[in-house]
């Protein structure tokens, strides 16, 4: 690896194609991602409302592991798309096999700890004793597969900060159609398989996670010459790599864990509504995630951009990219608002014919989805932070965001006003990181070489 294809090195050309170019394959990857999660809410909510608030239960958790290891993705892509911009690229495979080993240890140690504080874990959340046996049916075969399952998501970042998007958008697609393949075979007993119901939609998400753990790896170590063995045993290669790798790992991986602390809370406070709301809560946020799809691509997708011209000093393509992407976060917010109340009651219908879920995401989608300009705005600056180097405020941002503003809000406004309260918290929440991300791209103390953004 002596050079970037043309098409690969970001510190040329019109910053658009560029844009798209990233983001686009992120959006059908993500999209993927998100439909295989919706998959799994759609059949286990015929199962019945308990199996659907049971695995409502597991969000929380299974997402908080997601987004720690999230953060070594996040790391694998800013760091090795600086190098490239910084012409060290003899740096960039010693990175990638150090941050895939280090991602191995993680997973695998987070998974152990989760399966021994399994219950104290759920009936924290507020799940009851008749939720409680399904839960232990999915959760123990779902941290198994949590293990291959941070590897690609490592290894896909590790592709994406060379500047190719296309290849782990494959990884991602590949998984989603395994596991919705998958899903109603091993849940409801087709074609001669066994009725394993929940347990059967853990089994089909370990089956897809292999899958996309192989296939990853394969394509980092066969295709792109990304994984170097010897490395692994080297001291300096871990001095050059596992330090810049946590420096940004550690921050990212706390800010990534708030999101679902924050749901681990809102689920807690739902719970004293039933566990009716708290399936709805499930319901809804799958909505939600599916919704912010193209934010969530194109904060991601534009990280290498932004990572390789920062490397290369390019200060006039950072801004630029982030002007574009901010005047997107912004439109698409506007519509996505008009598009989910528009369909509010046949998106409801889809999941649960119980009327109190029905109703909790008719209200949610109405409501909340008008406060998205905010939450994508501090999604795309946030994202911006890590790239550049701010880590550390990006942090610090989350941090403000959901426990000086989400949590204690929505406990006060749900206390209050009930289930009115609890999407009114949400709204406000999201304009307060407005407020904030805009505060930052003005101030040079938070993000000095933003200063002409605005």
């Amino acid at each position: 690896m002596n050079a970037l294809p043309n098409k690969r090195d970001m510190t040329k050309g019109d910053i658009l194609p560029h844009v798209f170019r990233m983001a686009i394959p992120m959006t059908i990857g993500i999209g993927a991602i998100i439909s295989f999660s919706l998959a799994d809410t759609y059949f286990i909510g015929l199962l019945g409302a308990t199996e659907l608030a049971a695995i409502s239960f597991t969000f929380p958790v299974t997402t908080l592991l997601f987004n720690m290891i999230f953060g070594l993705a996040i790391a694998m892509s800013a760091v090795i798309s600086r190098k490239i911009g910084a012409g060290k690229i003899d740096e960039v495979r010693t990175t990638a096999t150090i941050g895939l080993t280090i991602t191995l240890m993680v997973a695998s140690t987070l998974s152990i700890l989760g399966y021994i504080f399994m219950n104290p874990l759920f009936t924290g959340l507020g799940a009851g004793a008749d939720v409680m046996p399904i839960i232990n049916l999915y959760m123990p075969i779902w941290f198994f597969g949590a293990v291959f399952l941070s590897l690609p998501l490592v290894a896909n970042s590790a592709i994406r900060g060379m500047g190719d998007a296309f290849w782990p958008a494959v990884v991602m697609v590949t998984v989603a159609v395994v596991n919705i393949i998958l899903d109603p075979i091993l849940i409801f007993g087709l074609f001669g398989a066994p009725r394993l119901e929940v347990q059967g939609a853990a089994i089909a998400s370990l089956i897809a996670y292999i899958i996309a753990a192989i296939t990853a790896l394969s394509i980092a170590i066969f295709r792109e010459k990304l994984i170097v063995f010897p490395s692994i045993f080297k001291r300096e290669s871990w001095i050059i790599a596992a330090k810049p790798l946590m420096a940004i790992a550690i921050p990212v991986s706390l800010a990534s864990s708030i999101i679902p602390l924050v749901s681990y809370g809102y689920t807690s406070i739902l719970s004293t509504l039933g566990n009716e709301a708290v399936a709805g809560y499930g319901v809804a946020t799958r909505f939600e995630a599916f919704a912010l799809i193209p934010i969530m691509a194109l904060a991601g997708g534009i990280s290498p951009l932004i990572g390789q011209n920062y490397g290369a000093g390019l200060q006039d393509r950072v801004n630029q990219a982030l002007k574009k992407a901010l005047k997107f976060a912004v439109f698409y917010g506007l519509g996505c608002a008009a598009v989910l109340a528009a369909l509010s009651a046949p998106l409801a219908g889809m999941f649960s014919e119980n009327k109190i879920v029905h109703d909790f995401v008719i209200q949610f989608l109405l409501f909340v989805p008008l406060s998205y300009i905010g939450l994508n705005v501090f999604l795309v600056v946030t994202s911006s932070m890590n790239a550049m180097e701010r880590a550390k405020t990006s942090l610090l941002l989350n941090l403000i965001k959901s426990f000086a503003v989400a949590l204690p809000v929505a406990w006060v406004l749900v206390m209050f006003y009930g289930q009115i309260g609890f999407f009114a918290s949400i709204v406000i929440t999201n304009i307060m990181a407005l407020v904030v991300a805009v505060y930052c791209l003005r101030s040079l103390d938070c993000f000095r070489c933003m200063k002409t953004i605005s």
